[in-house]
Parts: structure tokens; sequence; C-alpha cells
């Protein structure tokens, strides 16, 4: 093999590589399962202010969906990878930010809008509302974040 194949070779594993990565992000982040995901985030806490039974049917059905949109989506996209201690970092992070946004919402919905405690239409459904906005706006962060993971993984910046 002479040095321009081996160049060559090279350069179609970088290439192919980049493509690998950007697919994997593009499935990953795939708009039907953000929404899924967001659509689920909103039923789960929206049953916080809900009485009983419907809080915790509202707790069930919130949680299904949203671990079902990320089942889903795993099982079907074409590229996979085992998650790296950024990526969970990363992740556990974003909920935790996701949590604050709820609070931060919740408390909006008290002093603005003298919502009830306790009801459909409550602080609990509009910090709901607030945080599945917030996880839909958040998600190119997060991709170009998983991006730069994934760069950093493979020694190119």
């Amino acid at each position: 093999m002479n040095p321009h194949d081996a160049q060559s070779s090279l350069d179609d594993i970088r290439r192919l590589q980049d493509k690998t990565r950007d697919e994997y992000i593009r499935q990953g982040f795939a708009l039907p399962y953000v929404l899924a995901s967001a659509a689920g985030l909103f039923i789960w806490f929206t049953s916080v202010d809900l009485e009983r039974p419907w809080s915790t049917v509202a707790n069930v059905v919130g949680i299904i969906l949203f671990v079902a949109a990320g089942i889903v989506q795993a099982h079907r996209t074409a590229v996979r990878r085992k998650p790296a201690v950024p990526d969970v970092v990363l992740f556990a992070g974003w909920f935790v930010g996701l949590m604050i946004a709820f609070g931060l919402f919740r408390i909006i919905g008290f002093v603005l809008f003298d919502l009830p405690a306790s009801g459909f239409v409550s602080q609990g459904t509009f910090a709901a509302a607030g945080m599945a906005a917030t996880y839909v706006a958040t998600v190119p962060l997060i991709r170009r974040a998983i991006r730069a993971i994934l760069r950093q993984e493979t020694g190119r910046v």
C-alpha cells in the first residue's frame, strides 16, 4: 500500500465517522420523539396538582409516554453507542435544569397569574407546560453538546 492509498483510506474513515456522528445526533433527537417526550413530561408533571385518582392516572400515563418515547427511539435508530460518563452528566444536568424550570414556572404561575394550588388549571399545570416548552426549546443546545462530546471522544475538536 502506498502512502496515497493509506491517506485516502484514513480520509474515508474520518468521513464515515463524521456521517455516523451526524446520523446518531439526527436520529437521537428526531422531532416526533422530542414531542412525545415533551407530552409525557407535561402529563407526568401536571399530575402534581390533580386530585386522586386522576393524579395517579396522569402520573402513570406521563411516565409511560416519556419512557416509551425513549425506548422506541432507541430501538428504531440505525446508529447506536454506549452512553459515556459525559453523556450521563449532561442528561442529568438537563433533567435538574428542567426541575428548576418547573419550580420557577410554578412560582410565576402563582405570582403573576394567581393560579390556584390544585386542580386542572393550576400552578402545576402551568409549570408543566412551561417545563415541556423548555424541554423542546433546549433540545438544539443538547444536540450541540452531544456533538461536542462525540468529537472529543474521537479526538477531533
